[in-house]
């Protein structure tokens, strides 16, 4: 049974109606999605955005695949009772579990990190030797985005590498400089050494860590997903109409707390509490 904790969402007045400004739904285990909705509306920021955040039950990464299906399914189905027309999975260990003939079946437009990032690697003029692929163990485990990467990569060599803490010290409430740069130093230091030359973000939380990780390794080179994703959606939308109001944002998380408000606040550049509404979709489960 989900669970309402509060009664108003301040909003931006709503775009008029024959401006035709889609919703986009975007979900994920906590904050990490936030990544690519701020990317989303840097480049529309006419679009309207509904957003759950499932903390409640964070991190994903060490789940199985039949939990994060379930938890994926009810996620979308929120999603669409809140008017999403077009969904951006923002769960790269969701992703792994639901492929996009899954994905496609809930009947509106999807773009998803996986797809998005192999179409912009096609694209490219040039591909790495080694490319490393830092993600969740649920993300590793299933072996999607490596199996996708070497498809249309396949003389380059992919190492993953699952990244268990970088979740869990993104979303604590308390940032340790410290503890930051020695995670990352023990995950990028391996594929350093094994000469890997550029790091897919397996995960939407991980390039909330790339400032340390530039500071550390600055002669390695990154993919963001979710700018891959972004660039695909924005590209794939009516224009903005002239002189475009900015969207509605609204925000649901299943445990809202101080960092789901203050990375929600730099990212979108408005005040969280307001838009945020408490929502349980997926129980707690351990």
């Amino acid at each position: 049974m989900s669970t309402d904790h509060t009664n108003t969402i301040i909003e931006p007045a709503q775009p008029a109606p024959e401006q035709a400004v889609p919703t986009v739904g975007v979900f994920d285990s906590g904050i990490g999605g936030f990544t690519f909705a701020g990317a989303i509306l840097a480049r529309r920021p006419d679009i309207n955005l509904v957003y759950f955040g499932d903390t409640l039950n964070m991190p994903y990464g060490g789940r199985s695949l039949d939990q994060l299906s379930r938890f994926a399914r009810n996620s979308i189905e929120f999603l669409l009772s809140k008017g999403m027309d077009i969904l951006a999975v923002g769960c790269n260990a969701s992703n792994s579990a639901l492929g996009q003939g899954e994905l496609k079946s809930f009947g509106v437009p999807v773009y998803d990190l996986v797809s998005s990032t192999v179409e912009y690697v096609r694209a490219a003029p040039a591909a790495p030797a080694k490319l490393g692929l830092v993600a969740t163990q649920a993300a590793v485990r299933s072996g999607y985005w490596e199996r996708k990467l070497s498809e249309v990569l396949p003389e380059t060599e992919i190492i993953p590498v699952a990244a268990p803490e970088f979740v869990p010290l993104v979303e604590a409430a308390e940032q340790s400089d410290r503890a930051n740069r020695t995670a990352v130093e023990k995950y990028i230091q391996p594929l350093v050494d094994d000469g890997v030359t550029m790091i897919v973000h397996g995960c939407t939380h991980y390039p909330l860590l790339q400032p340390y990780m530039e500071q550390l390794f600055p002669n390695l080179s990154y993919l963001d997903p979710a700018v891959c994703l972004a660039e695909k959606l924005v590209g794939n939308i009516v224009p903005a109409p002239a002189e475009a109001r900015p969207g509605a944002i609204r925000l649901f998380s299943s445990l809202p707390g101080s960092m789901f408000y203050s990375t929600a606040e730099r990212v979108f550049g408005r005040p969280a509490r307001g838009l945020t509404k408490m929502y349980i979709v997926n129980p707690h489960e351990d």
